[in-house]
């Protein structure tokens, strides 16, 4: 056990996140953390990590357990060349390193203390074998060209790297520490395809144990076998990957949602009995069984289905056969980003780019757009070509000081805002959201306007570069379905497995300063890089999924097991009650019956017949008060 936490609660001010979290973490876990936005996600790693303190609970560690986090948000970060910086923030191996360079040169100035200090020599000496030191920059280096970095980044600034670059060397760092548990808050977003697949291959030979969040499906379906639900403010575990999840997760939805009708159908039963009999002293012992039972009525709570985005494009006019055509393009900055790129698009074409970052794929989309010119050769469109355009850059294709609505009206002035507004409520911008300035947004937010902004307007020719980045997973979902129906050409730019898997029916590598077309299709190219990945790693076989899940089936057959007993006793219970009413009905039909007779005036058969009803009378009522006797044990057993 690495970890163990117990009865955890997390509370805003009076907003409840969540409550009654118990589990552990063991060695090799591999777990997907997973919950709406809001549902305590991040906090929860906050608090394995001891940043946050929880409202009440506990987490405890293992002796000697390390724990790594990767943030969302960019952290401290040493300065300097790159590897040098990402070698000092394993401070238990610079430690010892930098302790070792000092005791030499105490024993070379001096022979004092020459005994203690030869001891304390073989104590550090033991520390750097334990933490590698010596091979530390080997290393450091194999995890950063396995994230994408060259060997001519190993000496830059860390100030000259963007942010996504600057995440990448933190999460390095952290691989490079080696911790018992690692914890990763969206790691893929500033990863390529080839970093991505290497962070899954390095992960599954990874001794620790790994928690994750991500909006990536298929990084989830590579690297976990269980996944931990926040909602509702508990916990739910599943076993599996992220597939096997949403499966039976669809299943429990559908499941809960029968149960809570047939709940609320009994519920409305008995209050409408309530309602209509409590005033009613013959029916006041079924009135008070009948309030018993709505109190023990449990509440089931259905899915809280996060906002999903509906999106439908436009009709998509038809254009000639030939789209882009380009020859002999070369684009140069202040070094060549590609050159010689001949390429020729045509109508109904699905192309994915692939390629690593930095590498010339937006430069390369941008061109193609005509949003930027080549150095030097031709890009010609053909005939009534509309082309629409998505740059990652999201924040350079917006106004910050325009709202949401004015996004949408500066490009399609014809338009209502009334139609406008109901475009916008597909992009999950409704009531006063679309009153917003643009600058005040989110990046998921931002990422949607710059999306129906492409999208409102017909076109017959998609440029999109990395549409999902800032997405979640049912948003990329609705997205890649819209995209799938799309009847123009389109050119994907993107890292995300799944939309190119669904899209791309061709695959164009840049790389190495050239464009040059994939001989096969997605997944064989996943495949190659796979292999090569592999190969750079070593030949050591990834890790076999955890022995954690012999655990869950026992538990979970445990748990079947009390469902199936409390199911029995229920039946059982139930059918006892049913039972008793189907005796009680005729006996309390017969006592309001001589009711009404003895109040009745001139009762034939004189004053013998009104003894006769009155024992009559007492005995009914002898019988029905044992039945209720009867009915009250029976609802008080009830589970």
């Amino acid at each position: 056990m690495l970890l163990s936490v117990s009865g955890l609660a997390l509370e805003f001010g009076a907003d409840l996140v969540f409550e009654g979290l118990n589990y552990t973490v063991d060695r090799g876990d591999r777990v997907a953390l997973v919950g709406i936005n809001g549902a305590g996600k991040t906090s929860l790693m906050r608090i394995m990590t001891g940043e946050l303190e929880p409202s009440r609970g506990s987490v405890t560690r293992a002796s000697g357990v390390r724990v790594g986090y990767l943030p969302q948000q960019l952290g401290e970060f040493p300065e300097g060349p790159l590897l040098d910086a990402v070698c000092r923030c394993v401070g238990e191996a610079v430690e010892a390193l930098d302790r070792q360079k000092a005791i030499l040169h105490s024993l070379s100035a001096s022979g004092e203390g020459e005994g203690v200090l030869l001891d304390e020599l073989a104590s550090v000496q033991d520390s750097i074998e334990a933490t590698g030191a010596y091979n530390l920059h080997n290393r450091a280096e194999a995890v950063l060209f396995g994230l994408g970095f060259t060997g001519d980044d190993l000496g830059k600034p860390m100030s000259e790297f963007s942010g996504g670059w600057r995440m990448r060397a933190m999460l390095g760092a952290l691989i490079l520490e080696d911790p018992d548990l690692l914890l990763l808050d969206e790691p893929t977003n500033h990863l390529d395809l080839d970093a991505r697949i290497w962070l899954e291959e390095f992960l599954g030979r990874f001794r620790g144990a790994v928690w994750l969040i991500s909006h990536d499906p298929a990084f989830l379906d590579s690297t976990v076998n269980r996944v931990y639900e926040l909602e509702y403010g508990s916990m739910t575990v599943w076993s599996g990957n992220w597939s096997f999840y949403e499966k039976k997760k669809m299943e429990d939805i559908r499941h809960r949602e029968r149960e809570a009708r047939k709940v609320e159908d009994q519920r409305e039963r008995m209050e409408r009995f309530v309602r209509r009999f409590q005033a009613a002293e013959s029916k006041r012992f079924q009135v008070r069984s009948r309030l018993k039972m709505l109190e023990k009525l449990e509440t089931i709570e259905t899915y809280r289905s996060p906002g999903r985005m509906k999106v439908r494009l436009p009709e998509t006019p038809r254009s000639g056969r030939k789209v882009l055509t380009m020859e002999g393009v070369s684009k140069l900055y202040d070094h060549m980003v590609f050159q010689g790129v001949d390429l020729e698009i045509e109508s109904g074409d699905r192309v994915g780019v692939v390629g690593r970052n930095g590498g010339g794929k937006s430069t390369l989309s941008r061109i193609m757009a005509g949003v930027e010119a080549p150095t030097s050769g031709t890009v010609k469109t053909g005939a009534n070509v509309m082309i629409g355009y998505y740059s990652q850059e999201v924040d350079l294709a917006l106004n910050p000081g325009r709202t949401v609505l004015q996004q949408l009206s500066d490009i399609s002035p014809e338009r209502s805002e009334k139609e406008l507004r109901s475009f916008l409520g597909g992009f999950l911008f409704t009531g006063d959201d679309v009153e917003k300035p643009v600058g005040v947004l989110s990046g998921g937010e931002k990422s949607r306007v710059a999306l129906a902004r492409v999208m409102l307007l017909p076109t017959n020719f998609l440029i999109l570069d990395e549409p999902t980045n800032h997405l979640d997973i049912f948003s990329r979902r609705v997205l890649a379905e819209a995209l799938d129906e799309y009847r123009g050409t389109l050119v994907l730019i993107s890292h995300d497995e799944n939309l190119l898997r669904t899209l791309a029916r061709r695959i164009l590598v840049v790389d190495g300063g050239r464009v040059k077309p994939f001989t096969g299709g997605f997944d064989d190219f996943v495949e190659k890089r796979r292999r090569g990945v592999s190969e750079s790693l070593g030949s050591g076989k990834p890790r076999a999924v955890s022995p954690g899940r012999a655990g869950d089936k026992e538990r979970k057959r445990r748990e079947a097991q009390e469902r199936n007993r409390l199911y029995r006793k229920r039946s059982r219970v139930e059918q006892r009650i049913r039972l008793i009413e189907k005796e009680m009905a005729p006996l309390e039909k017969r006592k309001a019956e001589i009711e009404a007779l003895l109040a009745a005036p001139g009762l034939p058969g004189g004053s013998g017949r009104i003894i006769e009803l009155q024992k009559e009378h007492a005995f009914v009522a002898r019988e029905i008060l044992q039945l209720e006797e009867r009915w009250m044990e029976a609802v008080e057993e009830a589970p």
